[in-house]
């Protein structure tokens, strides 16, 4: 396996989906430096973490409910918005810029050849 190659297939990618180290940096940079940015900053947020949990918690709820209409309740309500609005901030605070490794956990992007 080549360890000087990058195998990206998405936005921006060449046809075989093969790119150099420095081909795939140039296409990210060109199409998702801020997007990236912001969601490795969202994976080290603590609200954003807390958001992320208690969404799954309500999905899995309305799932097990199956045909009846679930509502959550005040509290819950409050407290999602709460963690959306602090995990809005956290992301906007001290966004830093993307390296290698960043950028190919936010594309999906593998080491070695397609």
């Amino acid at each position: 396996m080549n360890t000087d190659n990058i195998c990206y297939t998405g936005v921006g990618s060449i046809k075989s989906g093969n790119h150099t180290k420095k081909q795939f940096l140039k296409i990210m940079n060109k199409n998702s430096k801020k997007e990236c940015s912001i969601y490795n900053k969202s994976l080290k947020c603590k609200s954003c973490k807390k958001f992320i949990k208690m969404n799954i918690k309500n999905k899995i709820k309305m799932i097990q409910i199956k045909n009846k209409p679930y509502n959550t309740t005040n509290k819950t309500e409050r407290k999602l918005l709460k963690n959306i609005n602090k995990c809005n901030n956290c992301k906007k605070n001290n966004t830093k810029r993307c390296y290698l490794k960043k950028y190919m956990l936010f594309s999906g992007a593998k080491l070695g050849m397609c």
